[in-house]
């Protein structure tokens, strides 16, 4: 099990849902939390019940990553572990792909956010790490809408949202290729959440879960982040909360073999 006493863990997204989950289970297992946010006040708050520190960020910037972890570094000197977990939908608009404003500042900003911000924190911070010759770890939220066209939203108009996700999944795995062997002092994970009762979801489900599709099988933040933490302990890349996300991802699998069948 990783030791986390006394290591400094940057949660990005901490002031609500999964994010503050996972910054709450840091700090009871003696890590010292720098929670950010694009909500001040609530990455304030949430830092203060913590006994941590608190920085305003917003990641649709592209400059902010490497901002943040200049911040950190500046607020603790180091800076063990990452949890790229900020996020954000598509808002308002069209759902459907053949309506959809593909030009909007929203759709910019939520790939800025989903899939991009990752990166740009690992940019930045590896160099400090090889600087320090020190290895740290960082954790990226994606989705199950990571994986495939879930059978529980598949109705919901999510193509653009799931298309974020779809392409952080891609960069985590690239990323940690160039990682592997030593190549680079940086351990990365992927964080894959299915249901998660958050604002995000109940903006977009309602505010009572006991009126989402059932298939989803909704779990609370909390849970989400004990899964997230144990998956870091196993040394996992893949850490799925739901047992239904293979379950999904087989259609593909099946497309893929039938069409393989029928071609080659």
């Amino acid at each position: 099990m990783i030791d986390w006493q006394d290591k400094v863990a940057l949660v990005t997204g901490g002031a609500s849902g999964i994010g503050r989950a996972l910054a709450g289970a840091l700090a009871t297992r003696g890590a010292r939390l720098i929670v950010a946010d694009i909500d001040s006040d609530g990455a304030a708050a949430v830092a203060a019940a913590l006994g941590g520190q608190s920085v305003a960020v917003d990641l649709a910037a592209p400059r902010a990553a490497a901002g943040l972890i200049s911040q950190a570094y500046d607020l603790a000197g180091r800076l063990d572990f990452v949890a790229s977990n900020a996020g954000m939908g598509s808002g308002p608009g069209p759902k459907r792909l053949l309506k959809a404003d593909l030009d909007a500042p929203r759709v910019a900003e939520m790939f800025e956010v989903n899939m991009f911000a990752a990166v740009r924190l690992a940019q930045a911070w590896v160099p400090r790490l090889e600087a320090a010759g020190e290895r740290g770890r960082l954790m990226i939220t994606g989705s199950e809408n990571s994986l495939s066209v879930p059978d529980a939203v598949k109705t919901f108009g999510l193509g653009l949202y799931a298309a974020s996700k779809h392409g952080v999944l891609i960069l985590a795995e690239w990323l940690r290729g160039e990682c592997i062997g030593g190549n680079k002092p940086l351990d990365v994970h992927m964080l894959l959440p299915g249901g998660v009762y958050t604002g995000m979801t109940a903006d977009g489900l309602g505010p009572d879960p006991e009126n989402w599709p059932a298939e989803m099988g909704i779990i609370l933040p909390e849970r989400a982040a004990d899964i997230a933490l144990a998956g870091l302990d196993a040394g996992l890349f893949y850490i799925p909360t739901h047992r239904h996300l293979i379950d999904d991802m087989r259609a593909r699998y099946g497309g893929m073999a039938a069409a393989t069948a029928a071609l080659l």
